[in-house]
């Protein structure tokens, strides 16, 4: 078998996505042996990931932060820190998205057995969890996905 980009070349590999032949300096390309169109493909695939996170974050966590921002009690509101206690939720909000994510790529697969109050329960936790590990993932996540937006 001969390399897809050099067909004087043999291959000593194949593209890990579709199984084309890939010579020494296709293969030393990219981190792992992959064909150009494969990895075109990758990217575009992990951009719209990203604009879609992104989409979710401003649609979810926008309206979930400014309603934890109304629902917060006026007594612990005053002229003071009014404007720093709806930034607060607010970006308690806009981390929600971010907290969902990081919670699901850590969360083990052993709650699938659980009955219907179960699940409503489980998720209600995480949904909680969600806002306060928001807190730490949302400014990770939102730097590595510009970082994957723009690269």
């Amino acid at each position: 078998m001969n390399c897809i980009n050099h067909p004087f070349e043999a291959a000593v590999s194949q593209c890990q996505h579709c199984g084309k032949g890939l010579c020494i300096e296709c293969t030393s390309r990219f981190s792992k042996p992959i064909c150009p169109e494969c990895f075109s493909a990758s990217r575009k695939k992990q951009k719209r990931a990203v604009v879609i996170e992104i989409l979710l974050t401003l649609l979810i966590g926008l309206p979930v932060g400014i309603i934890l921002g109304l629902l917060v009690n006026d007594s612990f509101k005053t002229p003071d820190n009014l404007w720093e206690s709806h930034f607060f939720l607010m970006y308690m909000g806009l981390g929600l998205v971010a907290g969902w994510k990081t919670l699901t790529r850590i969360t083990p697969q052993v709650f699938l057995f659980l009955p219907i109050l179960g699940w409503v329960f489980y998720f209600l936790i995480k949904a909680i969890m969600s806002l306060f590990v928001g807190l730490v993932a949302f400014p990770i996540r939102t730097i590595r996905n510009m970082v994957l937006l723009f690269k």
